[in-house]
């Protein structure tokens, strides 16, 4: 079995490795006038290897006879089980990564999940965010705790920036920017912050 710390330690890097490799620029969405932010080609391409080798795994359990030769029944039934949860999640790991996506323009943050459910935050409702680099996941939260998170393995950052400069509440603004630059530099994790506590704008290092 693979140690606990090690795989999360090559997560951790490979995160990194999501990161470094998203373009800053994404594409254009006419439809809701503004950027689309889609997960960057590099994950794309590795939740499809996963998805074949999950698939190929499962194969195995189902096609080959020598797996559940001389096995009791009950023993039979579960490697068929866990067959089809692998199928289920190779299935939906690159449905994930080429139909999730985000939509940033100047009303704010809207969020598609793969089922193409929406999730919508106007610039002036967000409030607080929690930026969490080991998840590769950035939590943005409004008065009503609605949530829109967002990865940072998506193209179109830089994009977002600049809207964001343009739109978000100033103080928030600029907490949320350094936090965002200091991702790669440190590795460390933001605490949540609120635009209503200004004493401790920059306080990245710190818990709550």
């Amino acid at each position: 079995m693979v140690d606990p710390g090690v795989a999360q330690a090559l997560v951790k890097q490979l995160n990194r490795w999501y990161r470094q490799r998203a373009k800053p620029r994404g594409t254009v969405d006419h439809y809701h006038r503004g950027t689309r932010m889609n997960y960057a080609a590099a994950y794309r391409t590795v939740m499809s290897l996963f998805s074949l080798i999950m698939l190929s795994v499962a194969g195995v359990l189902y096609l080959v006879p020598d797996i559940t030769a001389d096995k009791s029944p009950w023993v039979v039934l579960g490697l068929k089980i866990g067959g089809a949860g692998i199928v289920i999640v190779a299935v939906l790991a690159p449905l994930q990564a080429f139909r999730e996506y985000a939509v940033v323009n100047d009303e704010g943050l809207i969020k598609f999940n793969l089922f193409g459910r929406e999730t919508r935050l106007g610039w002036n409702e967000i409030v607080t965010f929690q930026l969490k680099p080991d998840d590769n996941k950035v939590i943005f939260k409004n008065n009503t705790k609605t949530k829109l998170t967002m990865s940072l393995a998506c193209d179109g950052w830089q994009d977002f920036r600049e809207m964001a400069a343009k739109h978000l509440d100033p103080a928030l603004y600029w907490q949320f920017a350094n936090a965002l630059a200091n991702v790669n530099a440190k590795g460390t994790i933001s605490p949540s912050t609120k635009k209503t506590r200004p004493a401790k704008l920059f306080s990245f290092g710190r818990g709550r």
